[in-house]
């Protein structure tokens, strides 16, 4: 499994300008998630909060959704830049403890930096002209679906600290 630590910029330094500024972004979007996630307990991991509802009962869920999430938009921006359709996939993950999918997710991540480097030299105009169309049938081009990947961790990170701030102090330290 993959850790924040084995992921560098330096892997993506010879990419374009607009791929190396969105890599940046989206590495820094997921350390923010990885220093969120990582340290909560196993308990409150698992555990439903005042905040559960039936899409996503616990923190646990939101993570195979986050992890699921990721590995399709590298699917979609592979289906772009090749020109083929691949098909809605999906990507189901059932994982115990944040620290198995924070490695999830920055395995998802360095699929998208390894997909990326195939068009390292591409920029806006080349991103702007591989299109794609959503499962919830929205087109989007390239960058477009860089951009939502960012925004939708930022999204469950956030949501995930809302979770966090709803426990009860002691809650919280509960290991």
């Amino acid at each position: 499994m993959m850790k924040s630590s084995e992921i560098s910029s330096d892997q993506w330094a010879a990419y374009s300008g607009s791929l190396r500024a969105i890599l940046d972004e989206y590495a820094r979007a997921l350390r923010d998630l990885d220093n969120v996630v990582r340290p909560i307990p196993q308990l409150v991991y698992l555990a439903d909060s005042a905040l559960s509802d039936k899409e996503f009962p616990n923190i646990s869920v939101i993570m195979e959704h986050v992890i699921g999430a990721a590995n399709v938009y590298v699917d979609y921006i592979d289906d772009a830049i090749s020109g083929t359709d691949g098909g809605r996939r999906t990507h189901a993950h059932t994982l115990t403890t944040p620290e198995e999918a924070m490695e999830c997710v920055w395995a998802a991540f360095q699929r998208m930096v390894d997909l990326l480097g195939s068009i390292k030299g591409w920029g806006d105009e080349e991103l702007e002209k591989a299109v794609l169309v959503t499962r919830w049938n929205q087109q989007f081009d390239a960058e477009q679906m860089l951009e939502h990947a960012i925004v939708h961790i930022l999204r469950h990170r956030r949501q995930i600290e809302r979770w966090l701030a709803s426990l009860p102090a002691g809650r919280r330290e509960v290991s």
